[in-house]
């Protein structure tokens, strides 16, 4: 028996990195909800690459604006050996707190060809294609956050007709918070001359029941990672991995 090692050319043996569009999600440490979002949300064609940034865990503006200086760090620990197409900052109430902008800058050092997708600006994207200028707003945040979140929105034109806030001040109990209690949250708003609802947070369990919420209201539901999801393959020229979750996905 002839032993010994046998190797091919690199030519014969290596093709292209794996995934047809490559996105970087970075997610913080205590986020229960986003990973298991995007695998349903996100098409087969699209491979995700995620790292954690560390987070104390409070639900406080000045706490969440302490990530801002770790950004470009997580960022380089993504994936060093692929060129990511998109990068995707997972936290709405940090990206209020920290600014879009200055994500963006702090992604880019690390990926300067990157599309980088944060919750607000992909809900901003939604509605606008949605033709959706007032809306509900369901937040699990305390009233600190969730007036600036409202104000956020006031500030690029939209109306925020109505608002719940769970006032949550405990990031763990944020994925705690039950599929149908959100479902009921959304459900008690008045939709008169409302277009939309969008209920923030990426550690909020609200993708199973945005379809229920659209059939009960005759409204387009958008929550933080549906949208991020939606504006990524948007981008990107693929099909949604599902249509079940909201009908911004059927506008692909």
């Amino acid at each position: 028996m002839q032993m010994g090692q046998h190797f091919m050319d690199k030519g014969e043996i290596l093709g292209a990195s794996p995934g047809e569009y490559r996105v970087g999600v970075l997610a913080l440490a205590n986020d229960q909800v986003i990973e298991r979002d995007l695998s349903l949300l996100l098409a087969p064609e699209i491979l995700t690459f995620t790292t954690r940034i560390a987070f104390e865990g409070g639900c406080k503006l000045a706490e969440l604006a302490r990530m801002a200086p770790t950004l470009t760090e997580a960022a380089r620990l993504l994936n060093p050996e692929v060129a990511l197409d998109a990068v995707l900052f997972g936290c709405s109430s940090g990206t209020i707190a920290i600014g879009a902008d200055r994500i963006r800058e702090a992604v880019q050092v690390v990926s300067p060809d990157a599309f980088v997708v944060n919750p607000i600006d992909a809900a901003c994207a939604a509605f606008e294609r949605l033709g959706a200028r007032t809306l509900n707003l369901v937040t699990p945040y305390e009233p600190e956050i969730a007036d600036l979140m409202a104000t956020t929105f006031t500030d690029r034109g939209f109306k925020i007709a109505n608002r719940y806030d769970f006032g949550i001040v405990e990031s763990a109990d944020i994925s705690r918070v039950r599929p149908e209690a959100i479902r009921t949250a959304a459900l008690s708003l008045s939709t008169d001359s409302v277009e939309a609802t969008f209920i923030s947070c990426t550690d909020f369990q609200s993708l199973h029941v945005l379809a229920s919420i659209e059939e009960q209201t005759g409204l387009p539901a958008v929550s933080s990672n549906q949208a991020m999801a939606w504006q990524i393959q948007d981008r990107s020229g693929v099909s949604s991995n599902s249509t079940d979750f909201g009908r911004l996905l059927s506008c692909l």
